[in-house]
């Protein structure tokens, strides 16, 4: 599943009150879906990160204290207790808790720490509580994990599995890296245009393979190169393009960076922008021109970057058909796929399209054509 839907069906796990687990290579977004997905709900985040914990952290270490009692003859009786200190984390979500606010708990990590700490989060995931501390009731829960080599051959991530009786009490959801709904998020977190363009136009390098590189790219890490491409952008007078390089290289590898250094500085072939599309009466034939000879990845994001502009400004009639010829110029399944995405992420644009018969009259021919 992409992001999206890996998304929807998180968000369906847990109004079910059962725990997901989401197995995804590392940099993909899952951390960012957590967030995301929080922020949507109004819900608070806490994340705890498997990874870095050691043994016997997130279960406190156990202290000693005296505790007196009477017994039956009204005898006072010491004894000795033993109470376990609660982490900071458990702490911060008692705090939150006691706010009156929903909490959104992300273990992230959780077959990439030793196996003693992985039996103490089972234990707070499962059963909610951990040497004395229970977990609220309303406290939902994410977790997360890397493939193995059980599930194939190409991944090599140092993890300790799980056994089937364990993953058993989740929800397994398997995440996979997608351009397309990358490129919306993109989009929707404002990340550079010239390193969405440089995905839209290359969409394999979105996640990178290749054993022989050191250095793996991820979505993460062109989240990374979009920073320091803005700052570069804004001081290539004081900065070298070889510490520029440098910087890219150890985000994305060197064989992809050198490919991003190139289309940086090359003189590409333009996005069809939201002005192209919108200025004269009608869609010119230097735009069909260009459309019919796009690649797919490349036409979405054109359409993503007109919904996005749609969606803050005030739209007039011409606006929704103007983008509604445009769409019927795109390719049948594309099509298709974009009118779902503005159904999915866009309620005002959506709108004012069912109200438009020709875009009603374009989807069901199309879907009709896809269908057979």
């Amino acid at each position: 599943m992409n992001l999206k839907d890996t998304m929807l069906s998180v968000e369906l796990v847990i109004e079910t009150n059962e725990v997901p687990l989401i197995v995804g290579e590392s940099g993909i977004g899952k951390t960012a879906l957590a967030k995301t997905l929080s922020k949507n709900k109004g819900w608070s985040l806490v994340i705890i990160d498997g990874n870095l914990l050691k043994e016997g952290e997130i279960g406190g270490l156990p202290t000693v204290e005296n505790y007196s009692f009477k017994d039956i003859g009204g005898k006072e009786v010491q004894s000795k207790n033993t109470v376990y200190a609660v982490h900071t984390k458990l702490q911060e979500i008692d705090k939150l808790v006691n706010e009156g606010k929903e909490v959104f708990l992300f273990i992230d990590e959780i077959n990439r720490c030793e196996h003693t700490v992985q039996q103490e989060l089972m234990n707070l995931i499962l059963n909610r509580e951990i040497n004395g501390y229970k977990l609220d009731k309303k406290v939902k829960i994410l977790a997360a994990m890397n493939p193995s080599s059980k599930y194939g051959e190409d991944f090599d991530y140092q993890v300790v599995d799980m056994d089937a009786a364990q993953e058993n009490r989740f929800v397994l959801l398997h995440m996979e890296c997608d351009s397309k709904a990358w490129i919306s998020w993109a989009i929707e977190n404002n990340l550079e245009q010239k390193v969405v363009e440089f995905i839209a136009t290359f969409p394999e390098y979105l996640l990178n393979n290749q054993k022989d590189e050191q250095i793996r790219a991820t979505p993460r890490s062109y989240a990374r190169v979009s920073k320091v491409y803005k700052i570069y952008k804004e001081n290539k007078d004081t900065i070298p393009k070889r510490i520029f390089l440098n910087i890219i290289k150890g985000n994305l590898g060197n064989r992809i960076a050198n490919e991003f250094m190139s289309f940086t500085q090359e003189d590409n072939e333009p996005l069809i922008s939201f002005d192209d599309v919108f200025a004269g009466e009608a869609l010119s034939q230097e735009i069909i021109t260009k459309v019919e000879n796009e690649t797919h990845t490349r036409l979405y994001l054109t359409s993503k970057n007109i919904i996005y502009t749609l969606d803050n400004k005030v739209i007039i009639d011409s606006d929704i058909k103007r983008f509604i010829e445009l769409l019927g110029i795109y390719p049948v399944d594309l099509g298709v796929g974009i009118m779902q995405d503005i159904k999915e992420s866009s309620n005002n644009v959506y709108k004012l399209c069912l109200e438009n018969e020709a875009f009603v009259e374009m989807y069901f021919k199309a879907y009709n054509q896809i269908k057979g």
